[in-house]
């Protein structure tokens, strides 16, 4: 089974709470709050970027949009990576990284179309999906941190043949 993740953009609002949700679950230290006051700290494993506003005629364009690893069936970030520090987990397809084998050559972030990899202390971090979250009962949810806190439903994971569109 492959998990993936789906971001719809034109349904972000650009709250931040992804981003805290991911760093209360992975323990992270923290980001301060947006726009970034100071200097922030830590690695980020989900971003958002603000787009706009662009005034046009008569219109007004602006968009926020969550940057995360799109766990890509043939991640090109995997083959990049020099010292095999990155993997797909068989079970649930979903991109893991092994720290330990990480010398922080940055060629994964090179690889990747959507710059998911982050690099904190020397070594990558990458969104996993909340795997461990994914490990509980069929009677817990099993979704992701920022799909479980995300007010306005724009963040989905689910397995690929699953996926809201």
């Amino acid at each position: 089974m492959q998990w993936s993740v789906h971001v719809d953009r034109d349904r972000c609002i650009g709250c931040y709470a992804c981003i805290v949700a991911c760093k209360l679950e992975h323990n992270l230290p923290p980001y301060p709050a947006y726009p970034p006051v100071g200097n922030p700290t830590g690695p980020a494993l989900i971003r958002v970027r603000h787009v706009g506003p662009v005034v046009g005629a008569d219109t007004v364009v602006q968009y926020f949009e969550p940057i995360l690893c799109m766990h890509c069936p043939d991640a090109p970030c995997i083959p990049a990576c020099p010292q095999s520090a990155l993997y797909k987990d068989h079970e649930t397809g979903i991109t893991l990284v092994n720290r330990d084998e990480c010398t922080g050559c940055e060629s994964c972030f090179d690889a990747c179309p959507y710059r998911a990899p982050q690099f904190y202390d020397g070594k990558v971090y990458l969104c996993d999906l909340c795997i461990q979250r994914l490990a509980g009962s069929e009677r817990e949810p099993r979704n992701t941190a920022c799909e479980a806190i995300c007010p306005a439903r724009a963040i989905h994971s689910r397995p690929a043949s699953g996926m809201v569109e």
